[in-house]
């Protein structure tokens, strides 16, 4: 059928019915952009980059690459002087853009006509660069007629459609250059320069993106990234191409380029390329882009609801990720996300009183289930999410005014409602547009917006739709709840008819009612003679907090005691005591069962809360079975060596007196050794009143036990005694525990009554009887130190001995006469002693030599007779000390007859030093002291050698490996 038939039979049409009209309309219909396009005579790409220059205002350089691109190519490129066409054309080339070059040969060209150059001599300059003279005419004349035609249709103007060559400015030089040295002259020139080419970089940068921009239109599908992996490009549709050689790019290989044409040959080959920014593929077509949209989430920083939107063109991604607000994509999604984030999660800086008061009820809650280490008190996070979700609308409607309101009749006025009676068929229609803001996004977890040429139709068909009522246009506009501004806004009218609107209550968050987890059961401090220190409870496995941690200020650390912390509080106790017990081997374990009814009664059998849990623990064990024979199989170091969870361990955090965290831990007695002398030193503070520097008699008054003194809000309890300082002066100190001032004390007063028997101490300096030989027999360790070791071990013994130390003036005195009587006693003694050592330990160490043993005996004179043996040695084992050195020689005579005897004898002996060894690393790693019987178990060792291998010595009471393995287990 012919067009003009066809335009009679739609003519007809209109005759029968108006209802026929959409039968008979045509289903496509250009644009106004289209019609334009149709104007022009040349291709519809190529006419759209010029409809798109007038936007840019770029005409006059578009109309100029337009016409170059509807032509062939002007350069040329003989086979038989391909380089020499090759580096004639270098002078065209722009680095970033090949569409540019024809913008410059058109410069060029246009430099030399207006020179007046006759035809003869433009055709010689264009053989020159090798150029065709043909289609440069060809190429004037084309972009005479497209400039006409632009003119025609007032898209430029006459004088802006042809383009003037730009005008070649030379380097000016400075004004000030006058009075300026060679040097400075020098130095301005170069400043010129850089200056100079700024600006012409500067010029040129901001016509390349117009340019640019106008040309992308035309060529959008034709733009690339590079490829990670290769030297390619990935187009639109999943295309691959590669550069063309001859492009000024070709080496640079830029990331975005945009192309004239792909051309296959052996390969697809993109010409005509430059560099473009990918930025504005969406700015230029955003009619062809899609939008996709993933990982939508809370953002607490910025308040509002966000995903990542990735922008794609034919497949192409364009830009990969930025952030967007998720609201206006799909506003239910972005609703529930704001509500599990900002108001269940309270992932917010709301400044709201209702959620002040939510926040302050959940800790609450909260803490109940980390004393109780159950997570089944607060309610679950979807409850919440549905008490929100039930308050909360679908969407709020923002009204002229700028109020915000949870319905679009909340923000409607009397006569609004008058008038929307006048017009709901209008009203209905306002709706549906408003619905269709929201519907260009509809998956939840990979969303993908459709072309905007799509998604913002018109819900007619008529091109020019009726304008709205006055009363419904921009009247109610409505807003994804899915940012903290809105949800404020919204709350503040919400909250006029019903303040307590988001308001939680106890029963909305409480599954139970949590009876049994009382302040008596986990109270909030802990209670000491030194005042009271703050607990916090947490339940979170393996987190460093877990369990409950209690606050310690620096000056009481010393002050802790180790067996009260593992008491724990009453309601974490009786799980720690089943997991001790589950420790224990099956045919002990059986006697507490059952066993919530055996911890009840060792509970109600009130245990010393001050001591260790295990020794009391165990006789009980033994008490319940009626068998205290239990308590030999109970091995109560391995016991306490099994490692429990961490919660049933106290967790310290020692601070400053600012506040500041200084080490946090569960092992007292390693924070005690990591800060015990920094909060000795800390505790002494501001306690000036009660020391004195430089005591050099008892005039000192009488000594308290103990002093009790405030610092700040703190009352605490200090210990007086005399402490010998590094100078050799005498001070007294306040000490924070009893044990520190009771060592330092017995030093200190040791010297100070050296100062009171000065004639004497000074006789003993000079060397006890036997001193000179002694110290030639024993040259391992050094005469001077030896002697000072001696002298400290007479006066030890002398001025104190087994006395109660002195506290006041009188005692001292006292002390004083009986050291004078015991001092000759005890000097004569101990010369004795160390004249029989020494010559039993020369008598040893010449035989040793070359023996199996020498070795071995080596390393036992190490721990006998290292250097301050005579201070470390107590006052009963010296007259055994040159027996356990004749042992140690009968023992190497023996040897030879049954070497295998003396290797199981000692043997045995290493395991008893071991296991003696092992429990005095266990009561130092608990914090616990060495009581005087586990300290005086290491001479009995050396007893049980002497009776092993040199029984005709005899021992002062009878030992033996069985013996001593009764003992040590006693000591437990």
């Amino acid at each position: 059928m012919s067009s003009e038939n066809g335009r009679n039979e739609f003519s007809q049409s209109k005759n029968f019915s108006g209802s026929l009209k959409t039968l008979t309309k045509p289903r496509y219909r250009l644009t106004r952009l289209g019609e334009q396009m149709a104007r022009l005579p040349i291709d519809p790409k190529i006419a759209r980059i010029l409809l798109a220059a007038k936007k840019h205002d770029c005409m006059a350089e578009i109309l100029v690459i337009a016409s170059a691109l509807s032509i062939q190519d002007p350069r040329e490129r003989p086979l038989e002087a391909r380089d020499a066409a090759a580096k004639a054309h270098e002078r065209f080339t722009d680095k970033q853009s090949d569409f540019l070059a024809y913008l410059n040969i058109w410069d060029s060209f246009q430099r030399e006509r207006d020179k007046g150059l006759s035809n003869k001599q433009l055709v010689q300059w264009c053989r020159q660069y090798f150029l065709s003279h043909l289609r440069m005419r060809e190429w004037r004349e084309l972009h005479h007629q497209l400039a006409q035609t632009a003119i025609e249709m007032g898209l430029t103007t006459k004088e802006a459609a042809f383009r003037q060559p730009p005008s070649q400015e030379q380097l000016r030089p400075s004004e000030s250059q006058g009075d300026q040295d060679l040097a400075a002259k020098l130095k301005q020139k170069q400043l010129d320069k850089k200056q100079h080419r700024a600006q012409i970089r500067a010029a040129k940068e901001a016509g390349y993106e117009q340019i640019h921009r106008a040309l992308l239109t035309g060529l959008i599908a034709n733009v690339g990234m590079k490829s990670p992996d290769g030297n390619d490009y990935t187009g639109a549709r999943g295309s691959r191409f590669h550069l063309f050689p001859a492009s000024a790019l070709f080496k640079a290989k830029p990331k975005w380029v945009m192309a004239a044409e792909l051309v296959e040959t052996t390969r697809l080959y993109a010409r005509d390329v430059a560099v473009i920014q990918p930025e504005w593929i969406e700015q230029e077509a955003p009619h062809l882009v899609r939008y996709h949209y993933f990982e939508p989430h809370w953002e607490q920083k910025r308040g509002e609801v966000v995903a990542s939107e990735r922008v794609t063109l034919y497949g192409l991604t364009v830009l990969p990720r930025r952030p967007v607000s998720y609201g206006k994509v799909a506003p239910e999604e972005a609703r529930e996300i704001f509500i599990r984030g900002a108001l269940v999660a309270q992932e917010s800086n709301l400044q709201t009183a209702f959620f002040a008061h939510n926040k302050k009820l959940i800790k609450e809650i909260t803490e109940l289930e980390h004393k109780s280490r159950k997570q089944d008190v607060l309610v679950d996070d979807e409850a919440l999410f549905a008490f929100y979700h039930e308050r909360l609308p679908e969407l709020v409607w923002k009204d002229a005014k700028g109020g915000v309101w949870g319905s679009e009749e909340g923000g409607q006025t009397q006569s609004d409602k008058t008038a929307d009676q006048n017009g709901q068929a209008n009203q209905r229609n306002a709706g549906r547009v408003a619905q269709a803001a929201h519907a260009d996004s509809k998956d939840a977890s990979n969303r993908e917006r459709e072309p905007s040429s799509h998604t913002r139709q018109n819900v007619s068909d008529d091109p020019k739709p009726k304008k709205q009522p006055a009363s419904q246009k921009g009247r109610l506009k409505p807003l994804p709840l899915a940012d903290i501004r809105t949800f404020e806004a919204w709350l503040k009218t919400a909250e006029r008819d019903n303040p307590r609107l988001l308001f939680l209550s106890r029963d909305d968050l409480m599954q139970h009612a949590a009876a049994h987890i009382t302040e008596e059961q986990f109270p909030k401090f802990w209670q000491t003679a030194d005042g009271k220190f703050k607990l916090s409870y947490r339940f979170e496995p393996h987190h460093p907090l877990d369990g409950v941690t209690m606050t310690v200020p620096l000056t009481v650390l010393n002050r802790l005691h180790a067996p009260s912390l593992e008491w724990l509080v009453p309601g974490m106790l009786r799980e720690k005591i089943q997991l001790l017990i589950k420790a224990l081997p099956k045919q002990i374990r059986r006697i507490c069962v059952p066993v919530p009814d055996f911890i009840t009664k060792f509970l109600e059998s009130n245990p010393d809360r001050q001591a260790a849990i295990i020794p009391q623990l165990a006789h009980f064990i033994a008490r319940s079975a009626g068998d205290m024979r239990i308590l030999e199989q109970i091995d109560q170091d391995a016991w306490a060596a099994q490692e429990l969870p961490e919660h049933c361990y106290l967790n310290l955090r020692i601070i400053d007196d600012g506040g500041q965290e200084l080490a946090g831990g569960r092992k007292l007695h390693e924070l005690q050794q990591q800060l015990g002398q920094a909060a000795a030193v800390t505790f002494r503070d501001n306690t000036q009143e009660f020391e004195r520097d430089n005591v050099t008699t008892w005039d000192i008054g009488t000594l308290p036990e103990s002093i009790k003194f405030a610092r700040g809000k703190q009352q605490l309890t200090g210990y007086l005694g005399l402490q010998k300082e590094k100078d050799g002066r005498i001070a007294l100190r306040l000490f924070d525990t009893t044990e520190a001032a009771e060592q330092a004390h017995r030093q200190g007063v040791i010297e100070l009554m050296k100062l009171q028997l000065k004639e004497q101490v000074k006789d003993l300096n000079k060397g006890i009887q036997g001193f000179t030989q002694a110290a030639m027999l024993l040259k391992h360790i050094n005469a001077d130190t030896l002697r000072d070791d001696l002298t400290q071990a007479v006066c030890d013994r002398a001025f104190i001995g087994e006395d109660e130390l002195p506290r006041n003036e009188k005692a001292f005195k006292e002390q004083i006469k009986r050291a004078r009587s015991r001092l000759p006693a005890v000097k004569e003694a101990l010369s004795r002693y160390l004249q029989e050592t020494a010559a039993a330990y020369a008598e040893l160490n010449g035989k040793l030599g070359k023996h199996p043993l020498t070795h071995l005996l080596r390393l036992r004179l190490q721990t006998l007779l290292a250097a301050g043996f005579a201070t470390r040695t107590p006052w009963a084992q010296w007259p055994r000390l040159p027996i356990y050195l004749k042992a140690m020689t009968l023992r190497l005579e023996k040897y030879s007859s049954n070497p295998a005897r003396d290797a199981a004898r000692e043997a045995d002996i290493q395991e008893l030093e071991q296991m003696w060894q092992e429990k005095t690393d266990s009561l130092i790693k608990q914090g616990l002291p060495i009581s005087d019987d586990l300290a005086a178990f290491k001479w009995m060792i050396e007893e049980l050698r002497v009776s092993l291998f040199a029984q005709e010595l005899k021992t002062p009471y009878p030992v033996s490996v069985k013996r001593l393995l009764k003992e040590l287990n006693s000591l437990n």
